[in-house]
Order: C-alpha cells, then structure tokens, then sequence
C-alpha cells in the first residue's frame, strides 16, 4: 500500500461578520488565518439543500492541528471610505489576523471590502468581495407533524449571495441543551421551504428548547499561484450579535 501524499497546498481564510455596532449601525470584526501543507479550499454551501447535523455552539475559522503561515506584519482593510489594519493577535502562538479595535471596523453592509495581503510566508495577494446586506425574516414557527416549514426574508437585490437557516433544538438525547440542527441553503431570492422529511427533531424538540439564525453569505476565492488560494467571506445574520460581548 503507497502512502498517501502530504497536501502541498497554502490556503488563507479571511472572514467578516456583521456585528451591531449600536444605534442603527454596523461593524465587522475580520478574522484571517493562513495554512501551508493542505488541501482546504471554500466550497459554497449547495444552494436549496437542508439536511439534519450536530449542532456545536461556537465555530471558528482556526484549526490548530494545521501550520500557520506569515502573511505579514498586518493585513490592510478597506470598507465604507476607511481603511484599517488586521494584525496578528498578541500573545497567541498561532498566527491570527485581528482588528486591534474593540469596536471593530465601521462600515455599510453591501459596501465592498478588499483586503491587502503583504506578503510572508505566505505570498503577497489581494481580494475583495461585496459585503453580506442587511435583511430581515419573516417568523419561524414549529409546523404541525408531516408539514413543510415556509420561510421569507428580504430578498438579494444584487445576485451573488446565498441565504442559510439554522433550526436548532434539543433533541431527544439532549442532557445540555442545544444539540442539533437542520442546516439549509437557499437561492436568496427571499422564500422556500423546509421539507416535513427533516422538520421531525425541530416539531418535536425537548421541552421546546428551539433558537434560530438566518445568515446571509456572500463570498470569493481566488487563486494566488499554482498552490495558493485566498478566500473572504462576508456574512450578516439575524439576530445579530453585539460587538460588546
């Protein structure tokens, strides 16, 4: 049996969420982090897809097991007129990109945000992406046994983003809460509907422990040179977090 080959491959990962920034406005706080020797790349969600999955209360785009690269002292940002630095957060071993300030970046979601990549290890590159819109949804309800759950939102007026829903709930097993989920993808086009085949554990979720999230996502790849991608990934979900935690 021949050994399966080490991934050659270098990969930067940047996200920007949308947080409140308070009185009607908004904030991002972009995250970046650079891989060497793998083979990730950003695959988009399938769009009109919903499937059942654990659900795990904290995500990150930071996966210690892999190397990290150096992109540079700081990454530069620019959004909505300003422009900001992403440095490497202080007193960690793995090398992260953060916004410095508390209150993050300011900025109008739709606006487009393009990120400068020094160059390091990790080679000199740039990208930019239009940021997730702001949108709002219609109630989400807990439909009877054998029926569909429709769902609307505020539709894309500018083609390119996907819409997901996150059903979470307590499932039979539960002994600490949330625990699952049914993950969909939609056209953004402002409706669909959740298929009664996988609504089973939201209808009947332990002593009704339920919370949802709608996030809308808009996203790029680009690739840097024959074993380099860079991807960027706005997203704005409802509800929305505070930038103070």
């Amino acid at each position: 049996i021949e050994p399966l080959e080490t991934p050659n491959g270098r990969f930067g990962a940047i996200t920007a969420a949308a947080f409140d920034g308070g009185v009607a406005n908004y904030t991002m706080r972009p995250e970046a982090a650079f891989y060497d020797n793998t083979d990730l790349s950003y695959v988009p969600f399938a769009t009109d897809t919903c499937l059942v999955t654990n659900y795990f209360p904290s995500t990150s785009i930071i996966n210690g097991s892999l190397q990290f690269l150096n992109a540079g002292a700081f990454l530069q940002t620019t959004v909505s007129g300003r422009v900001d630095s992403l440095l490497p957060i202080p007193n960690v071993s793995l090398r992260v990109y953060q916004s410095p300030n508390a209150g993050g970046i300011p900025y109008t979601p739709g606006d487009t945000l393009s990120v400068v990549i020094p160059g390091g290890t990790f080679p000199a590159s740039a990208i930019s992406v239009r940021t997730a819109e702001a949108f709002t949804h219609g109630a989400i309800g807990v439909p009877a046994e054998n029926e569909a759950l429709p769902l609307t939102w505020t539709p894309a007026t500018v083609a390119g983003s996907q819409m997901t829903f996150s059903l979470r709930y307590a499932n039979s097993f539960s002994t600490t809460g949330l625990n699952e989920q049914i993950f969909c993808s939609f056209v953004d086009d402002g409706a669909a509907t959740v298929p009664p085949t996988v609504l089973g554990g939201w209808v009947n979720a332990l002593n009704a422990q339920r919370q949802t999230r709608a996030t809308r996502v808009r996203s790029r790849e680009v690739t840097v040179d024959a074993r380099t991608k860079l991807s960027l990934l706005s997203t704005f979900s409802q509800p929305i977090n505070s930038i103070v935690q």
